[in-house]
């Protein structure tokens, strides 16, 4: 993949790591200075705010700009912000609105600087060669959501506050110089297009269009997505409260249980390459959707930890293989000019069910107070939404770019699936 790829891949991970220091210190801070469980609480909701508010813009921007760029100026962006931060606290403030404003302002980086990265993959590794490079992009990932949390709760206990913000910005100065040592060598035909004399209500309308009414593939792998996480959430909201009323397991097996999740990741990321370069990205998606179906049934008859947390690892290893195939799948059938778009648009369009999922999923168990029964309407669900993909477009192999007006190289399969869908 080359010495291109490797650098990204190294900003990248370096960059999650940033990301994982101040999810974990901002909140931490604030209940230091509140106790307040609301007031920590807080911290997560502000942090929501911008993926709802600038996913879309953030792909226009992909877009029209230089990708590089863009990251370049996204990590040096968050460096900024947490170091104004960190002097904040060196000052002594025990003021809460810094550290609000901060996580909002770190927040509305992410939206912008996905995209983006999504959109430059593409540029610098083959097509080929896309399914193990965001392989390993989701192991690195993966990785640091193991060590991450740990790095995070380390320094602040060691070093303090300050010191881990200051880390934290050092991470993204770092993730900024990697990538300003790569060098795009796209061919004239593969570099972006010049910025369009459009708006960006218009350019937006572009990618809802194409998402929705010209590659009809899309837009079944995003309301897949829609649909399993609507599942996902049902249980996943749940599930420490689950382990600890229903199964009655202490904190120290949880972290335990929980820990299987981790490694499951690890090992479906480290698979997913190989997958996706020997069968269609779109059928792993729907094969791991329904396999993760019956694994959820698993945890209705399963009392033990120990096989709580294997089933629990299967299911992260299997949503670890669906980015990987649906990632892939994305960059190769959409066209270079709309990907940072399509890109977010289709991210927020599978994120919208999380939070419905997760408070109705806690009004269930208020109301039913029978887990078991939650548990088997997830499964279900996922399930059936296999199935319903199992009947869409996304089931037939696509080979080649999907232009914007729905035409492109497809299987005469695809093609008359298109046909008759229309």
């Amino acid at each position: 993949m080359g010495s291109r790829y490797y650098t990204l891949l190294t900003a990248y991970i370096t960059s999650s790591l940033g990301n994982w220091l101040y999810r974990l210190a901002l909140p931490l801070l604030v209940l230091k200075l509140t106790g307040s469980a609301l007031s920590t609480g807080a911290v997560y909701a502000i942090e929501y705010i911008p993926f709802l508010l600038l996913s879309l813009p953030g792909g226009v921007f992909a877009d029209r700009f230089d990708r590089r760029k863009m990251l370049i100026f996204g990590d040096l962006t968050a460096a900024v912000i947490a170091t104004g931060l960190a002097l904040v606290v060196s000052a002594g403030s025990h003021a809460l609105w810094p550290i609000y404003l901060t996580a909002f302002l770190l927040a509305c980086v992410e939206p912008v600087y996905h995209p983006a990265f999504q959109s430059f993959l593409p540029e610098i590794v083959p097509a080929d060669r896309l399914g193990p490079a965001n392989s390993w992009m989701q192991s690195g990932d993966n990785i640091m959501s193991m060590i991450g949390p740990a790095a995070a709760g380390g320094l602040v206990m060691f070093l303090g506050y300050e010191t881990t913000i200051y880390v934290n910005a050092a991470t993204f100065v770092v993730s900024a110089g990697a990538i300003l040592l790569i060098r795009n060598t796209a061919t004239p035909g593969e570099r972006q297009q010049p910025p369009r004399k459009a708006t960006f209500v218009q350019d937006i309308r572009v990618a809802l269009r194409y998402v929705f009414r010209r590659n009809r593939v899309l837009a079944a792998g995003s309301l897949m997505f829609t649909g399993t996480n609507f599942a996902i959430w049902l249980i996943q909201a749940n599930f420490v409260f689950y382990l600890t009323t229903y199964r009655h397991l202490s904190p120290q097996v949880i972290g335990v249980v929980l820990a299987a999740q981790g490694v499951g990741a690890v090992l479906g990321a480290a698979v997913a390459g190989r997958l996706v370069q020997k069968f269609p990205p779109g059928r792993i998606l729907i094969t791991t959707t329904a396999l993760a179906g019956l694994a959820t049934l698993l945890l209705i008859p399963l009392r033990g930890a120990f096989a709580i947390g294997v089933v629990w690892g299967v299911l992260y290893a299997l949503g670890s293989i669906n980015p990987v195939a649906w990632f892939t799948l994305r960059q190769k059938i959409v066209p270079r000019e709309l990907l940072g778009r399509v890109v977010a648009t289709t991210r927020m369009l599978a994120f919208a069910s999380i939070p419905v999922s997760a408070l109705l999923a806690g009004a269930l168990e208020s109301a039913f107070h029978d887990m078991y029964l939650i548990i088997a309407v997830g499964a279900v669900l996922r399930l059936g939404i296999a199935g319903l993909a199992y009947l869409s477009p996304l089931r037939t192999p696509v080979e080649g770019v999907i232009e914007a007006d729905g035409t492109g190289p497809r299987s005469a399969a695809g093609a008359a699936g298109a046909e008759q869908a229309s």
